[in-house]
């Protein structure tokens, strides 16, 4: 395939940050993330007024096809994990254009696993880990034995990405792969879970065991995030402040639970803050110890 040469795209209001081209490999299908297209083009923006829009193009028998996001949507997706073919191709493609450095630093971000994105990552992981982890013992415990054993599936997933988190590796769209590499505990569990001539019932006991006695030893380390938000002020924080913090928007919907579970593990102090009355009365703020 011949470099990008899409006539007109540098001239779209409001101008892109930059671009990356993603290039069909040897003249061969690229499988669905490219939809059988010569070229995938990611058009970086500062903002954008509709996020991921997509636009399909030719130009001289080459067939583009343009996916449109926020410098910030991207970011989300490498901090979350969701996305990961496209991720992957952001990262491996050619960078045709970058305005500003933007795309060369979150890709340097990326390759070297650099903070803060690593911690991002990391209390991500664990905020989710610890939401199917719950649910699984909820389930277990309700006699939903198959709804457990994908909900510990799922735990043991987040687990694999803390080991490699932890070991500074960015996770890729083949974990298990990685994980076989970087953590053979977990990749037996991981055996274990899918592949044991136990009862469905024993090998998730088997698996929730190891995660209360491995993963929640981990819990500090890998709060780190939520406990620097919450020394950055000598006042105690409400949770709705807390799910406000711009460092901690990719975990809003975990962070009530994740927030509980520090506070039982001692590790951060609730106070109940005396109010003149209404919602103010009584509320619990939080702080480190």
């Amino acid at each position: 395939m011949s470099p990008f040469t899409f006539g007109d795209w540098r001239t779209i209001k409001p101008a892109p940050l930059g671009a990356v081209a993603c290039y069909r490999p040897n003249e061969k299908f690229h499988g669905a993330l490219l939809q059988d297209f010569d070229v995938l083009v990611f058009l970086i923006f500062e903002t954008l007024d509709e996020e991921g829009k997509t636009q399909h193009r030719i130009e001289n028998g080459v067939h583009y096809q343009f996916l449109s996001l926020r410098a910030e949507e991207l970011r989300s997706w490498i901090v979350t994990g969701e996305h990961r073919s496209l991720v992957h191709y952001f990262l491996q493609g050619e960078v045709i254009d970058d305005v500003k450095g933007q795309i060369l630093h979150l890709r340097q971000q990326v390759e070297q696993f650099e903070q803060p994105l690593r911690e991002q990552r990391l209390f991500f992981e664990f905020a989710r880990f610890l939401r199917h982890y719950v649910e699984a013992k909820r389930h277990l415990t309700e006699g939903h034995e198959m709804d457990a054993y994908y909900s510990t599936l799922k735990a043991l997933h987040h687990w694999a990405c803390i080991e490699l988190v932890q070991k500074s590796v960015y996770p890729e769209k083949t974990i298990w792969n990685q994980v076989r590499e970087h953590s053979a505990q977990v990749y037996k569990l991981y055996e274990q879970l899918a592949f044991s001539r136990e009862t469905l019932r024993e090998r998730v006991e088997l698996v929730l065991l190891a995660c209360e006695f491995s993963v929640m030893s981990k819990m500090a380390a890998c709060s780190e995030l939520l406990i620097r938000v919450l020394r950055s002020r000598r006042v105690p924080w409400t949770i709705e402040e807390l799910m406000r913090h711009p460092e901690l928007r990719y975990v809003k919907n975990e962070l009530p639970m994740v927030v509980r579970k520090l506070v039982y593990r001692s590790l951060i102090r609730q106070q109940p803050h005396e109010g003149k009355g209404g919602w103010g009365s009584g509320e619990i703020r939080y702080s480190l110890n």
